[in-house]
């Protein structure tokens, strides 16, 4: 966005919208100035975000602002530069660590990082603009979008591209004429835009058709639409997931020694937990889950400490399929190579529910977080027993059933009550359901059916039952007395 050093920067929220309340309980504040900083999302710069600004002389302010929320997640960035230059940019967090960048210097524009994004600020003229669109198409003929916007006597052409400009790439644009600037933004998302990519399915339909023609598990078909989503490899596949899963493990093997700071209401105690599964003293066995809920809480925990954890699908779910899939692959003895096949049945099925819409409790409350997530993970655990994709498909359809309508009501704005034991619980109904559908249970309703409802339930939750700290636990004498002990340890940290 700049040209120059960042030297200020000035966040704002909408005053009636979900972050004004939210932001700090979620860490908003240090995961603005980390990528403010430059730091990419999976680094672990967070606890050290603000001490890294200051050393480096950038000033980051956060307050709210008088704009409307025209969506729950709206924040106005005002960027200067140590050479005076002034950018504004509005924003939106999407659900599960994605953000869409939505206008810029009163430009509209649709950014949300899987592209080289090529900024061209020329005049607004439209016999100008038609000659120059003209001629960066033939330049640029293997573009992923192309889009334009005017402001005034300004207008914007926005180029969407898998690779970077050359510095050839750069003269040919400058030889156009009349052009003011030409600004890069560089992806931050794994997989980058393919628009030309032919899925092999989109819905839980296509899904089971096509595991009827050829004949295919519910991990393989996970990995043909990866394949053909991001035109990496199998082996390129299976070994991201690899990597996916060594994080959520060495996260949770953190938590577990209650060595973390969770700067909340509550204090670490999976490892607790974990220990009374083991003696038995005061636990009733619950047989794999001994291991699985422990393990969704530790997650969840490490999260609150900001650790690195994986949004699966979001970060308010970040603890059920580690718990389900992992945990209860760890204690079924499972293998790596299984375990990543049970991850690729989650991940499936995340992408079938989702098709139409986003993971954003800010939109659809809990259900889309803890209990898509516990759907996910219902599939996984099908997949574990040598269910049918019908079987996984049928497990996570009865999952949504039984969380349909769940709030979103973080206390104090932190993801940990009752965010932490939600997770637990969808870790548990995730075993329930693959149990019960395995066992010849049938949910009727099919996957896609289920999905659409959940989402149709979330739009008509009123506001102050998704993640606004309007309602729910929020409102309650002790939620609204633990708001303010919150607020006042986080007035003391500034």
């Amino acid at each position: 966005m700049l040209h120059h050093n960042l030297k200020k920067a000035t966040v704002e929220f909408a005053r009636d919208g979900a972050y004004i309340n939210m932001y700090r309980g979620q860490r908003s504040n240090y995961g603005f100035t980390s990528g403010l900083l430059g730091y990419r999302p999976e680094s672990y710069s967070l606890h050290n975000a603000f001490t890294e600004a200051k050393k480096r002389n950038v000033e980051i302010l956060f307050q709210e602002g008088d704009f409307e929320a025209t969506v729950p997640n709206l924040a106005r960035l005002t960027l200067e530069s140590d050479c005076g230059e002034k950018v504004t940019v509005y924003s939106d967090s999407t659900g599960g660590g994605t953000v869409k960048l939505l206008n810029i210097d009163g430009f509209d524009v649709s950014v949300v990082g899987d592209c080289y994004e090529i900024l061209i600020f020329t005049e607004n003229n439209e016999d100008f603009l038609a000659a120059a669109i003209d001629k960066l198409n033939n330049i640029f003929a293997d573009n992923e979008g192309f889009a334009t916007s005017s402001s005034g006597e300004k207008a914007l052409i926005n180029i969407k591209r898998r690779s970077n400009l050359s510095p050839a790439d750069i003269a040919a644009i400058k030889q156009i004429g009349s052009i003011e600037d030409i600004k890069i933004i560089e992806p931050v998302l794994a997989v980058l835009s393919n628009k030309n990519c032919n899925v092999p399915f989109k819905s839980g339909e296509e899904l089971l058709a096509m595991s009827v023609e050829e004949g295919k598990e519910i991990w393989e078909l996970a990995i043909d639409y990866e394949c053909a989503r991001s035109g990496w490899t199998s082996d390129q596949v299976i070994f991201y997931m690899k990597k996916m899963i060594d994080i959520m493990v060495s996260g949770i093997h953190e938590a577990m020694t209650g060595n973390i700071e969770m700067n909340g209401i509550i204090k670490p105690t999976a490892g607790k937990i974990s220990e009374g599964a083991k003696n038995g003293h005061t636990w009733i066995d619950m047989g794999v889950l001994n291991t699985a809920v422990p393990w969704s809480i530790a997650t969840m925990e490490y999260s609150s400490a900001m650790g690195k954890v994986l949004c699966a699908p979001t970060g308010g779910s970040a603890g059920v399929i580690p718990g389900a899939i992992l945990g209860i692959g760890e204690t079924l003895g499972l293998s790596l190579e299984e375990k990543v096949k049970g991850m690729l049945a989650a991940a499936v099925v995340g992408i079938c529910m989702a098709k139409d819409y986003n993971y954003s409790a800010e939109l659809y409350g809990c259900q889309v977080e803890p209990g898509a997530a516990s759907a996910m993970a219902a599939a996984g655990l099908c997949y574990f027993m040598g269910g049918t994709v019908k079987q996984s498909l049928d497990a996570a359809s009865c999952a949504i059933q039984n969380i349909l309508g769940t709030i979103c009501d973080p206390v104090a704005g932190l993801v940990q009550v009752p965010c932490i034991s939600r997770n637990a619980m969808s870790t548990a109904n995730a075993l329930v359901c693959a149990n019960i559908v395995i066992n010849g249970f049938d949910p009727c309703i099919p996957l896609d059916e289920s999905a659409e409802t959940m989402f149709r339930v979330g739009k008509q939750l009123p506001p102050e039952l998704r993640c606004t700290c309007m309602g729910g636990l929020c409102t309650t004498p002790t939620g609204i007395r633990l708001a303010k002990e919150q607020d006042e340890r986080n007035n003391n940290c500034k």
